[in-house]
C-alpha cells in the first residue's frame, strides 16, 4: 500500500466528470477523490453540470415535477465540458454523464485517452439502464464498482476494481461515547428525502424501541419527513454541508434500514460508514454492502424483522458501555477498509491500469 502512495506523480490530468456539486455520491466519490489525488501530486479537475438534474436542482412544488426539463440544459453543459480535453488526460466518469439512454458523451470523452467509469448505485435498473451500462463499460478502459453486486452487473471482471464508498477519517474523527441512557439517547438517520421510505422497513421495530426507552429520533435530510415519521416525535434537521459533521455528532446510534430489493442491494452503505467513522454503533438491514461493513454483534447489529430491530436498538439505547465497545470497533473497521487512506492505492492502481501500465484484475 505504501509503495502505491509513494509512486511518482502521474503525467497529464485526471478529469473527473461528477454528477453534481451537492450530490452525496459526487462529494464522496468525486470531489473527495480529487482532493486526495491532488494531495499526492496528481493534477485533478472536477467538472459537474450546472444545473444538475440529480440532487442539485431544488425547486418548490409543483415545479419540482418539472425537474426533468433541465436534462437538455445539463447535456449542453456537458458538451461544452468536452471541448478542451487533452490526449494525456485520464477521464473519470463518476456515474453516467447525462440522464439520457445514450453513452455518446462517454464515447466522445474517452476517444484517444485513458478512461474510467465509476458507479456506486444500481443505475442498470433505470429505464434502458442495462444497455447504457453495457455501452459505457465497453467504451472505457477500466471500471470501478462500489460493491460486488454492482461489479457483477458490470460483467467485465478482467477490468473491474471494487472500491467502496469511503470517508476522510481526518474530517470524520472518532467521538467519545456519551454516558446517556433511554430518554437522553439520540437515534439518528441521514439521507436524501426521497429515501425516507427506506425507514419504513424498520418502522414498527423503531417505534417500539422509542416507546420502550423514550429515546429521541433525529432525521437529517434535505427535506422534512412525512407524517408517519413525524408521529414518532422525530426531530428534523436540514442537511447542510457546513454543519454536516456537527449534526451527525449528536447521534448516539445510527440506523440504515433497507428493503431487500434489487435497487437496495446496489447501495454502498455510506450512512453506516459515516456513523461508524464517528465511533457510533449502527443498526442496519442485512442488505447489500451493509453486511460487508457491519459484523453483527461486534461493531453494530444487522437486524431483520420487527423484533430484531426493537431488540438491537433497545440494547444499545440502554447500555452506554455496549455503545462504547461497538463504537470503538466500528471506527477501526472504517480506518482499515472504508477510509480514503485505505482505498487511495486502489484508485491509483486503477488509473495506472487505464493508462495500460498494469494488469487488469479484480481487486481482492
Amino acid at each position: 500500500m505504501s509503495g502505491a502512495l509513494q509512486s511518482p506523480p502521474l503525467p497529464g490530468r485526471v478529469v473527473i466528470f461528477a454528477q453534481g456539486t451537492r450530490v452525496p455520491a459526487a462529494r464522496a466519490r468525486g470531489f473527495a477523490l480529487a482532493h486526495a489525488l491532488s494531495q499526492r501530486g496528481v493534477r485533478c479537475e472536477v467538472r459537474a453540470p450546472v444545473p444538475s438534474v440529480y440532487g442539485d436542482t431544488v425547486l418548490p412544488w409543483p415545479l419540482s415535477r418539472l425537474r426533468w426539463c433541465f436534462r437538455p440544459v445539463a447535456a449542453v453543459v456537458r458538451a461544452f465540458q468536452l471541448r478542451d480535453l487533452r490526449g494525456d488526460d485520464v477521464v473519470f466518469f463518476q456515474r453516467p454523464m447525462v440522464e439520457f439512454p445514450t453513452a455518446i458523451f462517454e464515447r466522445v470523452a474517452a476517444r484517444g485517452r485513458a478512461s474510467i467509469f465509476d458507479f456506486d448505485d444500481a443505475i442498470f435498473l433505470d429505464l434502458g439502464g442495462r444497455a447504457k451500462l453495457a455501452a459505457i463499460v465497453s467504451t472505457v478502459d477500466h471500471v470501478i464498482a462500489g460493491n460486488s453486486y454492482l461489479a457483477q452487473a458490470a460483467d467485465a471482471p478482467t477490468k473491474t476494481t471494487i472500491i467502496p464508498t469511503v470517508v476522510d477519517t481526518e474530517r470524520f474523527r472518532a467521538l467519545p461515547t456519551r454516558d446517556r441512557r433511554n430518554r437522553e439517547v439520540v437515534v439518528g438517520w441521514t439521507g436524501l428525502r426521497g429515501n425516507y421510505r427506506q425507514l419504513m422497513e424498520a418502522y414498527e421495530g423503531l417505534a417500539r424501541a422509542l416507546r420502550r426507552t423514550g429515546a429521541r429520533l433525529l432525521l437529517i435530510s434535505n427535506g422534512p419527513p412525512p407524517d408517519d415519521l413525524r408521529s414518532l416525535g422525530a426531530e428534523y434537521r436540514p442537511w447542510r454541508e457546513t454543519s454536516e459533521i456537527e449534526d451527525l455528532s449528536e447521534i448516539d446510534i445510527g440506523i440504515m434500514p433497507l428493503p431487500d430489493s434489487p435497487f437496495a442491494r446496489g447501495k454502498c452503505a455510506f450512512k453506516l460508514i459515516q456513523y461508524m467513522a464517528l465511533a457510533r454503533p449502527a443498526v442496519a438491514s442485512p442488505v447489500g454492502a451493509n453486511g460487508e461493513v457491519v459484523t453483527s454483534g461486534e461493531n453494530g447489529f444487522l437486524a431483520q424483522g420487527t423484533a430484531a430491530w426493537e431488540d438491537a436498538l433497545v440494547s444499545l439505547i440502554e447500555d452506554p458501555d455496549l455503545r462504547q465497545r461497538m463504537g470503538g470497533k466500528a471506527r477501526r473497521r472504517i480506518e482499515d477498509a472504508y477510509s480514503m487512506n485505505a482505498v487511495l492505492p486502489l484508485y491509483l492502481s486503477a488509473i495506472e491500469r487505464a493508462r495500460g501500465r498494469g494488469p487488469h484484475e479484480v481487486s481482492p
